[in-house]
């Protein structure tokens, strides 16, 4: 063993799995800097670094000490994994050690005194005790992770956003899997055979997809739920509102007002029964440059929601019916999300909960300085730019790199316990 060393780290574990990081055999006060890296797009790496000093004892524990200099600031066990950014291979240190595989984490200590010490290890949304198969039958289109082991299980239907296909709600699923949940992350458009765009989607296909799901050997049928992003999310309180087989849900910066397709196309998203199911609809994009030449209107605001969702009649005609939800309700938003205002839009349906009397529990989970980007913790939250997959429109997901990691750290252990006390 060299003299400097890292305390126990495991060759593998789970993505979402928060790692005690330790270092040994230095000398009080003396300083390492400690670096993360991992495969990037080609010619890249997500490397991040962070200076410590030594305690009096003579390690660094990251879950107990500060870093002096480096990519993130305060006490934060996992600061190493969020604060990773896409860099250049031939600008970070150790990158020709780096795995070509994005899963692979290589740690590093570095010091004056002694030659590097390294230790690489995989991360993953499942292990060898969860099974996953692609589906496509009975109308199903999506992937499912089970749990290897016997006996029934409670289950969730994972719907992603407008970028459409399953990768969203496929690395959800896995990762549910992994605490001992049936998930199938269902597909509903962008994937062959399915429509385009987000378009006129028929809820039945969803209905049809919870049947399926409740079917399954392993699934407790008396223990459903739903869980999406995004216009997922909305998804996710309407599919609640409208199929009481469903019996918990977990909705991920997400409205309780239905919204048109998109990219736009003067129709709903969803149907039910053939027609539209009504939806508000943001400012004519001509009102709304006049709006703002006029000053009447910040151009960087949500006002082109807001605006038309001032007319009750509107709110009143397009809001989910989640009063009419059977089972909990956890709606999980962001304050500085710059792809839609969704904590304000999660409030329509905290307002309905309460003026309709539910009868379940119901919380809401607000997050200040944190983007659109929430789901699971220990990701980069570095970039906050993207191109849409659909649209190809360029997008800001808003938040602090360190607000949204809080964000999701917080709300996935808090989801966590809101499945297992309520499903």
């Amino acid at each position: 063993m060299p003299s400097i060393y890292f305390g126990p780290l495991p060759a593998e574990c789970l993505l979402d799995e928060a790692l005690h990081i330790t270092v040994h055999g230095l000398r009080p006060g003396q300083q390492i800097t400690l670096r993360a890296l991992s495969a990037g797009a080609e010619g890249t790496v997500l490397a991040s670094h962070a200076s410590f000093h030594a305690a009096t004892t003579g390690d660094v524990d990251l879950a107990r000490d500060a870093p002096v200099s480096g990519d993130y600031t305060g006490v934060d066990a996992m600061g190493l994994f969020w604060s990773r950014s896409s860099q250049p291979a031939s600008a970070v240190p150790f990158s020709d050690r780096c795995a070509d595989d994005p899963m692979a984490v290589l740690l590093v200590i570095e010091s004056e005194s002694a030659e590097p010490v390294t230790h690489a290890f995989r991360r993953r949304y499942f292990d060898d005790s969860v099974a996953m198969r692609k589906v496509r039958e009975a109308g199903v289109v999506g992937s499912l992770f089970e749990p290897k082991a016997p006996g029934r299980r409670p289950a969730l239907l994972v719907v992603g956003g407008s970028g459409g296909g399953v990768q969203w709600s496929a690395e959800m699923a896995a990762l549910l899997a992994s605490h001992g949940y049936v998930a199938l992350a269902l597909a509903y458009f962008g994937i062959e055979g399915l429509p385009p765009t987000l378009d006129r989607i028929p809820l039945e296909y969803f209905d049809n997809a919870l049947g399926w799901l409740a079917q399954q050997e392993k699934v407790d049928p008396d223990r459903i739920a739903v869980s999406g992003a995004s216009r997922g999310g909305e998804l996710a309180l309407l599919l609640a509102s409208t199929f009481p087989s469903i019996r918990a849900v977990v909705a991920y910066v997400a409205s309780g007002i239905v919204w048109p397709a998109y990219p736009p196309s003067g129709h709903s998203a969803w149907t039910m029964d053939g027609k539209d199911v009504p939806n508000a609809d943001v400012m004519p994009l001509e009102e709304w440059n006049l709006a703002v030449s006029q000053g009447r209107v910040e151009p960087d605001s949500f006002d082109w929601y807001f605006i038309p969702l001032q007319d009750e009649a509107v709110v009143d005609a397009t809001s989910i019916r989640v009063e009419n939800i059977n089972g909990p309700v956890l709606l999980i938003s962001a304050q500085d999300d710059k792809i839609w205002p969704s904590a304000a839009l999660s409030e329509f349906a905290m307002t309905r909960f309460e003026r309709k009397g539910f009868n379940h529990p119901v919380e809401h989970l607000s997050y200040p300085g944190a983007g659109h980007s929430l789901g699971w913790p220990n990701v980069s939250t570095m970039s906050t730019r993207f191109k849409h997959p659909v649209s190809g429109e360029d997008q800001d997901l808003g938040g602090s790199p360190v607000g949204t990691a809080r964000a999701r750290e917080d709300s996935w252990r808090k989801m966590l316990a809101f499945l297992r006390n309520n499903l």
